[in-house]
């Protein structure tokens, strides 16, 4: 997810980087029936180093964890850089991270299951719930999914980022974060264009909550999490972080200085950005949110994978129901102060990649993880190099 500072989004660069430590197979990842426990032959974890590590010193990247599995090729797993500027203490494969949007999908997955339980259907009108909505008789859940609302994202107004800085420790609740919105004319018509929204998931996480007269925390922790078995996984009700964490560098801040963004609140990006996790759970998430297994039936996650190519979609890049299509890699991306994350499952190889950096900070046109997909991807991948949104 962005804080936009224009219609540009905002994810910047950093300046200081912590010394490279290489952690391969010191910690065992949950047990998995993909076939990839076998590491990767010498000679590529030696490519896959050299790459990563030129990486984090042409982006300034402070530290990273790495995990990629890939079914009869092998798995590669690596704690690079520090996770704290001011200990140097080394980063660790068990780290928890903030993972920015990821969180979208975990919430379109809730709405998914509630149609599949009848309790609701992608085609009923927002309004229905949720009638305060502008437009709200007009647009569909499913709208709302796939970011073809037309609705104004609350993160585009430079009033409230400016209080978001000024204040991070402020909770916001999540008709506060929609009102913002909502006193800006919308976007577009319904259905007629697709622009990247905020607005729309915390939208759908109120719907969840409506509908199952529950907090979104505890429905997606009886639907999602513990079904995954998903040990490591938080929705944050405060700024606390789980230990292990690492700590996250921005430059979102008010002069525009490198700051520490690890406990600003992220009660923002409720349902939206605000979950935080680790490389194991984000391993199995990963694939399920992919395939459906334990989540969703396969008619329901066919649907799921129903893209929209309305531009500045192509063929190559594309969006569905809460996830991303991207070079044949499928599943999201997410930024917010301080960290970026990676989180994708390719199913022509079955392969897994997980990357969670700890700045959010742009260097070179690419945020931290970004820029290491596309490295590690060159190695691995080379006929599925990911397109890369400038930053």
């Amino acid at each position: 997810m962005y804080i936009r500072l224009s219609r540009r989004s905002l994810l910047i660069g950093l300046g200081t980087v912590g010394a490279a430590v290489y952690l391969q197979g010191n910690r065992m990842p949950h047990s998995s029936s993909d076939g990839a426990e076998a590491e990767f032959p010498p000679e590529v974890q030696a490519q896959l180093n050299e790459a990563v590590d030129r990486t984090i010193a042409n982006h300034n990247i402070p530290g990273a964890v790495i995990g990629v599995w890939i079914p009869g090729q092998g798995n590669w797993l690596a704690a690079k850089g520090t996770s704290d500027l001011s200990t140097q203490a080394p980063m660790l494969l068990n780290s928890h991270f903030r993972i920015g949007s990821v969180t979208k999908t975990t919430t379109v997955t809730a709405i998914l299951q509630l149609a599949e339980q009848q309790r609701l259907s992608t085609t009923d009108s927002v309004g229905k719930y949720l009638p305060f909505v502008p437009n709200g008789d007009k647009i569909t859940l499913e709208m709302l999914a796939n970011m073809t609302s037309g609705l104004y994202p609350y993160t585009f107004d430079e009033n409230w980022q400016k209080q978001l800085k000024s204040d991070p420790s402020r909770t916001w609740t999540p008709r506060e974060l929609v009102d913002i919105a909502f006193k800006h004319e919308p976007l577009s018509d319904p259905g007629a264009e697709w622009n990247y929204n905020n607005t729309n998931t915390v939208l759908l996480g109120m719907v969840v909550e409506q509908v199952t007269r529950k907090p979104l925390q505890q429905v997606f922790q009886e639907q999602i999490f513990a079904p995954l078995q998903l040990r490591q996984t938080v929705f944050p009700t405060t700024a606390a972080m789980p230990e292990p964490f690492a700590h996250g560098y921005t430059k979102q801040t008010l002069d525009g200085t490198q700051g520490d963004a690890t406990f600003w609140n992220p009660s923002w990006g409720w349902g939206v950005g605000n979950l935080i996790s680790t490389l194991d759970d984000l391993r199995i998430y990963a694939k399920a949110i992919v395939t459906g297994e334990g989540l969703l039936s396969e008619e329901m996650q066919r649907y799921r994978l129903t893209w929209v190519t309305l531009p500045p979609n192509t063929g190559d890049y594309k969006y569905g129901m809460g996830v991303v299509y991207n070079k044949g890699w499928i599943g999201h991306t997410g930024t917010l102060p301080g960290y970026n994350a990676v989180v994708y499952h390719m199913p022509e190889k079955a392969a897994t990649l997980v990357i969670l950096g700890n700045s959010d900070i742009c260097a070179n046109g690419k945020t931290a993880a970004s820029a290491l997909w596309d490295a590690i991807a060159s190695v691995l991948t080379p006929q599925h190099v990911p397109t890369l949104l400038p930053c």
